[in-house]
């Protein structure tokens, strides 16, 4: 494993839920040993990218990710497209809306919105979403290029909730269905008792920039229903895509 490689596995270690993390359990949960480990801290370290906490003297991440964050920001403005993109989606649909973007192995939420009546699906913006279990990640994969897809799949698989698909044939055969109808429809794959369908958008790279999902409890999801949002999610993608590129997606 490359250093680099050594340096991400330790920051992906961090989530919301651990937030702070010491110097033993983060080198056993990044499988590396201890020295190994201090010693990418120590480099994350000098550029910001962690820092130790004054108090228990666990290690966080630092201020670093913030000036890479902002001149991504300005760079290509997907956030705030993203965010305006799920507002309008979410008034329309009247449902949980979310947009996300690739990470290595799962895909990451970048804008959502939940409607204001109740029995919504919340969403936890920090929570990874797998690329085998949820329509976000189906949807991608199913866009993705060969080369990206092989990497994807090649990723360990873990049952989440009651159809979650952990065989590759089974994988494939979805993400084959997922590429012909156009969009991903999931049900009961990440979560029980959720449903959600998704659509992938593009700027000028081969695989897709994310996807948008709209998210639904189990019983709301009919086919007429699904059916009647279906158009909507098809012009939020035309929507962030003319937001990014000021043109009409072709």
């Amino acid at each position: 494993m490359k250093t680099v490689d050594k340096a991400m596995t330790v920051l992906d270690q961090f989530t919301v839920d651990r937030t702070e993390i010491g110097l033993s359990e983060l080198a056993r949960l990044a499988g590396l040993d201890k020295a190994a480990t201090r010693r990418l801290l120590v480099a994350l370290a000098a550029h910001g990218f962690v820092e130790q906490s004054g108090e228990s003297r666990k290690y966080r991440l630092g201020h670093g990710f913030l000036r890479l964050a902002r001149i991504r920001e300005a760079t290509v403005p997907l956030t705030r497209a993203a965010h305006e993109v799920a507002c309008w989606l979410m008034n329309i649909v009247d449902e949980t809306v979310h947009i996300s973007v690739p990470l290595h192995d799962s895909m990451a939420t970048i804008a959502h919105q939940l409607p204001t009546r109740g029995n919504v699906i919340n969403i936890i913006p920090a929570q990874a979403l797998p690329y085998h279990a949820t329509a976000a990640g189906i949807s991608y994969l199913a866009s993705a290029t060969p080369e990206t897809r092989q990497r994807i799949l090649s990723i360990k698989r873990v049952r989440n909730a009651a159809n979650t698909l952990t065989s590759r044939t089974e994988l494939l055969q979805k993400t084959e269905q997922t590429r012909l109808d156009g969009y991903a429809f999931c049900r009961n794959t990440f979560e029980n008792g959720v449903a959600s369908i998704a659509m992938a958008f593009f700027l000028d790279m081969p695989d897709p920039v994310g996807t948008i999902s709209i998210a639904l409890p189990d019983e709301r999801l009919t086919d007429a229903r699904r059916d009647e949002m279906l158009p909507v999610l098809g012009s939020a993608v035309s929507r962030i895509h003319q937001s990014l590129t000021g043109l009409a997606p072709g």
